[in-house]
């Protein structure tokens, strides 16, 4: 085996974004001999291949990892224990196996459970995504600046098998930090289960309350940004919820507890408490780090006033297309509170966007940073 590599074969179970971006990052940073994939989708195995995720890619769970000295779980979370079982009899001696699940403390507690002496298992989550799912919206820097957590147990900390985990996340370009499973489970839920639960009650909210179409058009703006991350697919966001029950109900008491603190300044007229409440939201948010990724990548946005004319779009792509940049986010904004452009473009660094400024500018565009 080469010096310059962390192991020489890797499988990745579940060859979907996640899966596919480890894949991706891995290749790119050339620090394992060999990546295999699996999946049981034969398009998703065939295009994870084409798109260089993994070296080759097999249908059969067994065939997949065997003699892999390092396995990666990369499945929707509710799939996890399934595989945990169905891997066990056919892990080489030794083998590292590892997740990318939301949850750790069940997965920690199916890992216990299924896998034999010998193989040592660690838990990871990264915080990172996408709306998009599936092999197609992988991307080899899905991971970069983003953090990704890891869960040995104290007798694991100083394992060499975790140092070597902790080597191939560096790799993808991923902060690794170490935390206990269950204080993981009670952050996550905190920070990103609940906002999802909320997201998807204010659009469904907005559903029955909607009297005629006007609603969604006045939605287009601000709503429609604060629940970007309700467009997630339900299915996944199912598992996830299931997989810390426990965690997810203690946040959203939590949260009914103070939506109702702040319904009850309003109907009783409390200017000043629901002033301070405001405030102290408005300070606290100003105290989340904004460079550092979370459970979706950010995106870096500027507002292009267009002329209501054909081809002015086209137009404002191709001076972006001629200098490299590249459009993540699109939006026409009909109605936009407190915007004066009528088009929105998410690109995926501040830099790219003061560049974009600078160039349409240049060209005749009224452009700035959003």
């Amino acid at each position: 085996m080469s010096m310059s590599k962390l192991c020489q074969r890797l499988a990745i179970v579940g060859l979907g974004l996640i899966g596919g971006s480890f894949g991706m990052a891995l290749r790119r940073a050339d620090v394992v001999g060999e990546i295999i994939g699996i999946d049981t989708d034969p398009n998703a195995r065939e295009d994870a291949v084409r798109m260089g995720a993994v070296h080759r890619a097999a249908g059969d769970l067994a065939m997949g990892i065997r003699q892999a000295e390092v396995v990666v779980i990369a499945t929707p979370v509710g799939q996890i224990p399934r595989v945990l079982q169905a891997m066990a009899a056919h892990l080489a001696p030794g083998a590292l196996v590892t997740d990318v699940g939301s949850s750790k403390g069940s997965v920690f507690l199916a890992a216990k459970e299924a896998l034999p002496p010998g193989v040592v298992f660690i838990g990871g989550h990264p915080m990172a995504g996408s709306e998009r799912g599936g092999i197609a919206a992988a991307d080899p820097y899905l991971f970069e600046n983003a953090f990704y957590v890891l869960t040995p147990t104290p007798e694991q900390k100083d394992h060499y098998l975790t140092g070597k985990l902790l080597e191939l996340v560096q790799a993808t370009g991923a902060r690794p930090i170490f935390m206990d499973p269950w204080e993981h489970d009670r952050v996550v839920a905190a920070v990103s289960h609940l906002p999802h639960m909320v997201a998807a009650a204010l659009v469904n909210t907005l559903a029955k309350a909607a009297s005629s179409e006007v609603y969604f058009s006045l939605a287009a703006g601000g709503f429609r940004d604060t629940t970007r991350i309700a467009g997630g697919d339900p299915y996944l966001w199912r598992d996830i919820f299931l997989s810390n029950k426990e965690r997810v109900l203690e946040m959203i008491d939590e949260f009914q507890g103070v939506i109702r603190s702040m319904r009850d300044m309003l109907a009783l007229g409390q200017e000043a408490e629901l002033v301070a409440a405001l405030d102290d939201a408005r300070k606290v948010r100003q105290e989340i780090p904004a460079k550092v990724k979370g459970m979706l990548a950010p995106l870096y946005e500027l507002v292009v006033v267009l002329a209501d004319e054909p081809g002015a779009i086209g137009r404002v792509a191709i001076l972006l297309a001629q200098e490299g940049i590249n459009i993540v986010d699109i939006e026409i904004l009909r109605v936009r509170e407190g915007e004066g452009g009528t088009l929105r473009l998410g690109l995926g660094n501040r830099e790219s966007v003061q560049r974009a400024v600078s160039v349409l500018r240049a060209a005749g565009f009224t452009a700035r940073e959003r």
